[in-house]
């Protein structure tokens, strides 16, 4: 995180400016919102800061002096949206609050800082993404693994457990925190945007300590607990009145789920699409949800698919019974729609930063969990009924906040009639007697009226001056001599008189202590609503379940998905499977299914076929499936059966690697690396196009090489996906027989190419590169000549000089008045016969051999 450069107080100061000083020195890294009146103002380097951020003028204070003050301000209704976007640039903002009544105040008001805001401690609605966690990751380093805790002040949820430092990348793809939080010293152990802030080790210690953790441990679930504690102890930090909706972290067993790397999450455009539309991702293709938690728990099962049996088939339990029964379905989705995000609403309650209003809001989506209740009675899967019936009784929660809450509350406690009648006997009283008061108001303004002639005169209130009768000032002849002058205006006069002035002191006294009854009476409910902080945490939960079950079989109805079934033994087995996203959004043309088969007999499928021939879709269509399947829902096929996938491997792209300075190559090498060191034999790995990235021999042997690998090392027999434009990488399922050919079928009309994008035994022994080249328009004479460069190629010759054909030209002779014996073709197929060792050549290696040779010879 960038920190705002710690202002330096002038050599001479004012009051104010002192008091200012003192509260920037208790928040250095801040951007510090100082309370001036009805503005929030900032000084100084902050102000520098936040001026160009926000989009506001940079002014002074005692401008052309030895104490000018560079300011800007915002008002103090509008401030939210403003934080919100400091916090959204990656700084903090600290609150700076009067805490004194300025009319009381002897001397400077006092004021002290109430909260402050961080990009992983947001609360705001404004600066929250409604179906998106906010989380803040805290680390706790260690020798060898490292403590790691994601908290989300927002809603309360909180995870902690432990992880080595090189899959901190992988835990942070899949949470994507707001802020990061670290030892000073110590820094994220990966390239990230993650906001990251410092505190002192001193101040992790203390923080542990405070935890009642020992000093020093080697268990893992210590590790955890630290770094929990270092989260919940910086998130009290930015909201000093507690965090009683923040309950006891639940264990992070990332081994209990599918494995997923920031490379996996981007290429099945799991959250965003490769142009990064979040709008064209698989989350937002299964996103039917009614509620935010909904949402929130749908990214959620996306990033953490699982591994148990028993968990999958309870979820496809649960999906289908929803599916079977679209009536209860929609009965249940209609009692969601009036919910809303109860989890959030409460999490400011429980901090005590919401409104009247927010309150009323949250109590009538609580009235709305009966109904729910009701529309799923008939359900009877095991999952359906244990969320059903889990769900808490919060029906008194919802009931003190209607005892209190007046039926519109407005949004501020401050603008007053938030407090229903009949809540506190004290507080009616005092609005009767302000009743009374406007009345005898109306009544001082007619006497008057009629005393003094004056048909315009009004009574008007100002907040400096209070009550006072007003005449235009063509009728200041006309003033009863008994009237005193309190206000002159440029087209009118102000006065009052001694009755008004006594009715004056009364009203506002009443004002006052209505006003300071009214936030007691707030602040109390606010207190009471946060002891049921367990109960609405499993409400939360259970309602998002629902919801998430309900859309997931939505989805399946209106998409054709069938149930996944579980395999016994490793294996993948799709029928007519789909790609969701490319079935959705490219319409133009109907979408192609294709069938998937692999097994210990079949475990690497070695793809080719033509550019724009389908192998990449097909390849993340197979992996979305999986995935799809694990999270528990249903899938786009005719039918699909699988054992559970331990982890997805992709290499596919290096874009995000090219903006870091990064080779695609060395990418390419990396990645694959990974793959090599961390697959396993219930894996999924998809490689496209390994060994793109350097020369065609050198590409193809790692190829070749990384093929013969994951084939043959122990313990790496995973399922291998692998999409090439080398053909002669085909011919390794002559040697390794748990490896498989397939192709993506064309068909050539009147010199075109026709993709037919149907993956189907066998190998291509084209790529159909110059006909895609004509497709997008490249010029006539260049793919003419690229025509003759390939047939060149083809031939592998060189002229009588030693100059490669590749540079003939069409109806150019090899050589001046010379001959060759062979072609280049004959010779490399007489290199290749005296290579060839015939005492160790199988049979049906010699028939391969020997049909390779004639096709070179065919040309």
């Amino acid at each position: 995180m960038l920190a705002p450069a710690v202002s330096s107080p002038p050599s001479r100061v004012t009051p104010m400016l002192r008091q200012y000083f003192e509260m920037k020195s208790r928040v250095p890294d801040a951007i510090l919102f100082y309370r001036m009146g009805d503005f929030y103002e900032m000084f100084f380097d902050d102000a520098r800061e936040a001026a160009p951020l926000l989009g506001i003028a940079l002014t002074a204070r005692n401008r052309d002096s030895d104490i000018e003050a560079p300011m800007c301000g915002v008002p103090w209704q509008s401030a939210d949206a403003h934080i919100a976007r400091l916090v959204a640039a990656g700084r903090k903002v600290a609150i700076c609050d009067q805490v004194e009544d300025p009319r009381v105040a002897k001397g400077l008001v006092r004021r002290d800082i109430t909260r402050v805001v961080t990009p992983g401690t947001v609360l705001d609605p404004n600066a929250l993404l409604p179906g998106a966690a906010c989380f803040l990751a805290a680390l706790s380093p260690a020798p060898a693994d490292w403590g790691l805790a994601f908290l989300d002040l927002s809603t309360g949820r909180f995870h902690a457990g432990r992880l080595a430092p090189g899959r901190l990348r992988e835990a942070f793809a899949l949470f994507r925190p707001r802020e990061a939080l670290l030892p000073d010293g110590f820094e994220l152990p990966f390239a990230s945007d993650v906001a990251v802030s410092h505190r002192p080790v001193a101040w992790f210690e203390g923080a542990r300590d405070g935890a009642g953790l020992p000093v020093t441990s080697d268990d893992p679930a210590a590790l955890a607990a630290s770094a929990a504690a270092a989260a919940r102890a910086y998130a009290e930090e930015m909201r000093p009145r507690g965090l009683p909706h923040v309950l006891l972290p639940e264990p992070l067993k990332f081994d209990e789920r599918m494995r997923l790397d920031a490379s996996a999450i981007a290429t099945l455009e799991l959250f965003e699409s490769s142009e990064g539309d979040s709008r064209a991702s698989l989350c937002s293709l299964l996103d039917r949800t009614r509620t935010p938690m909904g949402a929130r728990a749908l990214k959620d099962a996306i990033s953490r698919p699982s591994l148990d049996p028993v968990e999958l088939e309870d979820r496809w339990d649960a999906v289908g019974e929803l599916f079977a029964n679209p009536d209860v379905r929609g009965s249940i989705q209609a009692a969601l729609d009036g919910i809303g995000d109860l989890e959030r609403s409460f999490g400011r309650i429980a901090v005590a930063t919401a409104g009247p209003r927010d309150v009323a809001a949250w109590a009538a989506g609580l009235r709305r969990i009966p109904a729910l209740c009701a529309a799923a009675e008939p359900l009877v899967s095991s999952r359906l009924r244990r969320v059903i019936d889990g769900l808490p009784d919060v029906s008194d929660l919802a009931a003190r906040a209607e005892q209190t809450i007046a039926p519109d509350p407005p949004v501020l406690v401050s603008a007053g009639g938030a407090i229903r009648s009949g809540a506190d006997a004290e507080l009616d009283s005092l609005r009767e007697l302000r009743r009374g008061a406007q009345g005898t108001l109306l009544e001082i303004e007619a006497e008057e009226r009629r005393r003094s002639g004056i048909a315009t005169l009004k009574i008007r209130y100002n907040r400096v001056f209070g009550y006072s009768l007003e005449v235009g000032a063509a009728h200041r002849d006309r003033v009863p001599a008994d009237w005193i002058r309190r206000q002159s205006l440029a087209n009118a006069e102000r006065f009052v008189t001694p009755a008004l002035k006594e009715l004056e002191e009364k009203i506002l006294g009443a004002e006052e202590r209505i006003g300071g009854i009214e936030a007691r009476l707030f602040a109390d409910l606010l207190t009471d609503l946060a002891s049921g902080a367990g109960r609405m945490a499993r409400a939360a939960t259970a309602i998002a379940a629902i919801d998430l079950l309900a859309a997931l079989a939505e989805v399946a109805e209106t998409g054709r998905w069938v149930r996944p079934r579980l395999s016994r033994t490793p294996r993948i087995s799709i029928s007519s499977g789909r790609h969701p996203l490319v079935e959705r959004h490219r319409r133009e043309e109907p979408f192609v299914p294709n069938d998937c088969e692999l097994s210990p007999e079949r475990r690497i499928v070695v793809l080719t076929g033509p550019n724009m021939g389908g192998k990449s879709t097909y390849l993340r269509q197979v992996a979305t499936i999986v995935l799809l399947a694990q999270m528990g829902s249903f899938v786009p096929a005719e039918k699909a059966e699988l054992s559970p996938i331990d982890r997805i491997f992709t290499r596919v792209g290096a874009a995000d690697h090219l903006l870091r300075g990064e080779s695609t190559f060395m990418v390419e090498m990396l990645e694959a690396a990974a793959i090599v060191r961390d697959a396993t034999a219930a894996s999924l790995i998809l490689l496209d196009e390994v060994g793109r990235g350097t020369s065609t021999f050198d590409g193809l042997s790692i190829a070749w090489a990384l093929v013969e690998h994951l084939h043959d090392a122990p313990g790496k027999s995973g399922f291998v996906l692998f999409a090439t434009h080398y053909h002669e990488l085909t011919e390794i399922a002559l040697v390794k027989p748990a490896v498989a050919n397939a192709t993506m079928a064309v068909k050539e009309i009147g010199g075109r190419v026709v993709f037919l994008k149907k993956v189907v035994p066998g190998a291509a022994d084209r790529s159909y590169g110059i006909q895609v080249a004509e497709l997008a328009g490249l010029p006539l004479d260049v793919t003419e000549r690229a025509r003759e460069v390939l047939s060149n190629l083809e031939k592998q010759e060189l002229d009588v000089q030693g100059a490669p054909v590749l540079a003939r030209r069409a109806g150019e002779s090899a050589g001046a008045g010379q001959l060759l014996l062979f072609s280049g073709a004959e010779e490399l197929v007489l290199d290749k016969l005296r290579e060839a060792d015939l005492d160790r050549l199988t049979p049906i290696a010699a028939l391969a051999l020997l049909a390779t040779l004639q096709d070179r010879l065919k040309g």
